[in-house]
């Protein structure tokens, strides 16, 4: 049973599910939500979630920094996208599960935070990372960490089925 104000993890219920991440980047760092996982290993995404139905991709954007991190945010261009298939890359215990994700570059609208409103399950905090940091350290996908250190003129659009 989930606690008001945190969501539960989504159903494994063999459908798609749609969802977009921000992309918060503030002098070299990148805001990313603190997880806790199996055995109490964290690990950090960015953060995003589900899209409501009737909600556009920059609006469930910005709901989602807001809710995870407390952080009001202007959502800009698309950075890249990327597919999840847990039945590739976990099958013992995530095959149902598929989403597809696009991520969004994200400004700043006030230095404060609010406190967050509604976290994911396992989320236990934020905290800005060092872009240069990112690769090899607990931060998934780590397709999106080497992404975000390649130089910009060589990223690709789409990582394709990553984790």
């Amino acid at each position: 049973m989930s606690q008001p104000g945190v969501h539960p993890t989504p159903p494994h219920d063999g459908r798609v599910r749609a969802a977009s991440r921000g992309l918060v980047v503030r002098e070299g760092e990148l805001l990313v939500s603190v997880m806790v996982g199996e055995r109490h290993r964290e690990f950090w995404l960015t953060p995003g979630g589900g899209q409501h139905f009737g909600e556009t991709k920059l609006d469930n954007v910005a709901r989602e920094v807001l809710e995870e991190t407390g952080y009001r945010v202007r959502v800009g261009d698309l950075a890249c996208g990327r597919d999840y298939i847990g039945a590739t890359h976990f099958p013992e215990w995530d095959s149902g599960f598929h989403q597809s994700e696009l991520f969004f570059w994200c400004t700043l609208l006030h230095p404060d935070p609010l406190p967050p409103s509604e976290v994911d399950e396992r989320q236990v905090g934020v905290r800005w990372v060092a872009i240069g940091e990112l690769v090899g350290s607990p931060f998934f996908p780590q397709a999106l960490a080497r992404w975000l250190n390649q130089d910009e003129t060589s990223r690709p659009l789409w990582l394709g089925d990553v984790n």
